[in-house]
């Protein structure tokens, strides 16, 4: 799996970097310390309460990572860290964010921290345009997570556009003209698509290796602050425009 093997390549930075008594903290943010006050006001679902956002701090460098499944708290050094089973959304959240805390100390990322108020409109408006200017008007972009900025301005930009997701609530309803399908179609989906704009929440929900299976031979984009410290060790296409 993509995130031992991050694990692995994390922990070894690590100890080179004589970082395993080092204390992290971990705690969720609220929505108005995750997102501010977007405008316009988008139903994110960090605002519908849907989606968590942990921040592990580390010697006060920041990381950040989205889960469904977030611990009230968490407070332990780098070594129990390492020693987290990764079989659970909540654990393995707890372990990227510290990861992506770790990366941004050690000066190998930045932007690991989610973008607030007008960010979330204004990363939305850029991804487009960097969108179209890799792929033609008429390319089939697939969207793997639901986010509405994101959902609305693609869905201007590209005739041949599709939305899955996890989220029950949003499977099946139409937003911005676009029917959010499940992430079950995923295989279909990424099978129709010559583009796929992805989630790095992946990374967490345990979904991001068949999603790298299923796209060799295509344009893969992630996108957010989770998947930070994996896209700077695995050479991933990342776009993250407004974070911090």
């Amino acid at each position: 799996m993509l995130i031992e093997e991050l694990r692995e390549r994390w922990w070894k930075k690590v100890k080179e970097n004589g970082l395993e008594n080092a204390i992290v903290k971990v705690r969720r943010l609220s929505p108005a310390e995750a997102i501010g006050k977007p405008a316009p006001a988008r139903d994110f679902p960090l605002r519908r309460g849907q989606e968590v956002l942990l921040q592990a701090e580390l010697k006060s460098f920041s990381g950040q990572a989205f889960t469904d499944e977030p611990p009230t708290h968490y407070e332990g050094d780098l070594q129990s860290i390492y020693n987290l089973s990764l079989d659970t959304n909540r654990n393995r959240a707890i372990f990227i964010a510290s990861a992506n805390a770790t990366y941004r100390y050690l000066g190998l990322i930045t932007n690991t921290v989610h973008c607030r108020d007008k960010g979330p409109e204004a990363c939305a408006k850029e991804a487009a345009q960097y969108l179209t200017s890799i792929l033609s008007s008429d390319a089939k972009l697939l969207m793997i997570g639901y986010q509405p900025a994101f959902t609305y301005h693609l869905s201007k930009s590209f005739k041949n556009f599709r939305v899955t997701d996890m989220n029950s609530s949003n499977i099946g309803q139409v937003k911005d003209g676009v029917l959010i399908e499940s992430y079950e179609a995923n295989r279909e989906a990424i099978g129709w698509g010559q583009a796929v704009f992805a989630t790095g929440t992946s990374i967490v929900n345990n979904t991001i290796d068949e999603i790298i299976s299923l796209s060799r031979g295509k344009k893969l984009i992630f996108y957010g602050v989770t998947i930070a410290a994996a896209a700077y060790e695995f050479g991933f296409t990342r776009v993250c425009f407004e974070s911090f």
